[in-house]
């Protein structure tokens, strides 16, 4: 008996053994220039799982037992198969596939050919938008994009300029088509940048036939982040907290010296100088007193993950931007969920809600031109505590603001939902 335990102890480990995954690792370099390369696929031969390399060109799969070979693959490189033949390491070197310009691109519902359409589409990863703090994805794209003009007002929540290749049509909404994962809008101010994986912009008629009139000021198409298979479960933070501040201002003239420029007017249009002695007045800086250090905060939470059937990614974030006016504010709250399965191995079913809610606390359009315009002899308050007024100081019809009673008496907000 103990003869026939000692001959079947180690067949049964052997099957015990052979019953356990593998885990394989590595490395995926190019043999032009041995740099790794970020992004490549390899796929279990005969199955959908799969991965991808980290930005140092490393991968981690698991195998089962009766998985042998690896399929590893990357635009613009031959795909290769490898037998993994045991081995727990298995590094590769992929060869610059000289037919290349054949390779196709996906341009909304339908491909091209790269060749046909190399110019005209650029695109750009999450890391390169995330580099700085931004509160619209397309602010992040600022001189990034040959081609592409973006201009910021700088005001708090509100959507940037942007242009491509000028502007495509004579009337109407000359603002590009943004297409986030294949649903169309018309702004994005909404979505919060850390939740965007890449953006890609069709520069010509070639790549934004398939949208037809309503890319004719160009398309943004926009991937939002998903969980990945393999990986468990990643919690992440991303925030950040700065300053706004109004570089370059303008000097502006002070009391006395106002005073004496009205004088001198007056006195060239043959009127009667309205001021004795212009070196008696006070100066009321209205950029000072209206103007602030803004301050901008940023907080994103995210969950995400998956399995071998399915994945997700879940997050939530929140912004408050204040404007450099005073009491001018935008405070955006977002949420958002994707999830992925894999039903059969011919079906993936999937979905993304995305939900905001937007509150900005509004100022005057006209405040600006009343911080150039205001007189700087009119005080802001009077002992009493009442308002300054300007008739009080002979200011004329054409600069009767006090900028801090606009500020005070102005009660505007504009909250806004949006669920897709």
């Amino acid at each position: 008996m103990k003869r026939i335990l000692l001959v079947l102890l180690p067949l049964l480990l052997s099957i015990a053994a052979s019953g356990q995954q593998t885990e394989v690792t590595g490395t995926v370099t190019s043999a032009e220039d041995g740099l790794p390369i970020p992004g490549a696929n390899i796929v279990v031969e005969g199955t959908t799982r799969g991965t991808s390399t980290d930005a140092d060109g490393r991968y981690s799969i698991v195998l089962s037992p009766d998985e042998n070979s690896l399929i590893f693959s990357f635009v613009g490189f031959k795909t290769v198969t490898i037998a993994v033949e045991g081995r727990s390491t298995v590094d590769v070197t992929l060869e610059p596939d000289v037919t290349a310009l054949e390779e196709v691109v996906v341009v909304g519902y339908g491909e091209q050919r790269k060749i046909d359409i190399t110019g005209s589409v650029a695109n750009v990863q999450a890391e390169e938008i995330n580099r700085q703090p931004v509160i619209n994805p397309i602010s992040g794209l600022q001189g990034r994009v040959a081609g592409v003009q973006i201009t910021n007002s700088g005001a708090p929540g509100a959507s940037p300029q942007i242009r491509i290749r000028g502007v495509g049509t004579v009337h109407g909404n000359s603002s590009p088509l943004y297409v986030v994962d294949g649903v169309w809008y018309e702004d994005i101010s909404f979505l919060n940048p850390g939740d965007i994986q890449s953006i890609s912009i069709l520069k010509d008629a070639s790549s934004q036939a398939i949208y037809g009139v309503r890319a004719a000021n160009g398309v943004v198409l926009i991937t939002t982040k998903s969980g990945r298979r393999e990986e468990g479960t990643t919690v992440t933070y991303d925030g950040y907290v700065g300053s706004q501040v109004v570089t370059n201002q303008v000097e502006m003239a002070n009391g006395p010296q106002y005073a004496q420029m009205i004088n001198e007017l007056d006195e060239a249009t043959g009127a009667t100088p309205r001021y004795e002695d212009p070196s008696a007045f006070g100066t009321t800086d209205w950029f000072r007193q209206v103007l602030r250090a803004a301050l901008i905060t940023n907080h994103q939470v995210s969950v995400s993950g998956g399995g071998e059937k399915s994945t997700f990614n879940f997050s939530l974030g929140y912004l408050n931007q204040q404007g450099t006016v005073e009491g001018h504010e935008f405070k955006r709250y977002t949420a958002r969920l994707q999830n992925e399965f894999q039903a059969f191995d011919w079906l993936r079913v999937g979905y993304t809600i995305t939900g905001a809610y937007i509150d900005s606390d509004d100022i005057p359009t006209g405040i600006w031109h009343e911080l150039y315009s205001a007189s700087p002899i009119t005080p802001v308050y009077y002992a009493d505590g009442t308002y300054g007024d300007p008739n009080d100081y002979k200011a004329g019809s054409s600069n009767l603001f006090n900028p801090q009673v606009t500020l005070d008496f102005f009660d505007q907000t504009s909250p806004s939902y949006r669920m897709t």
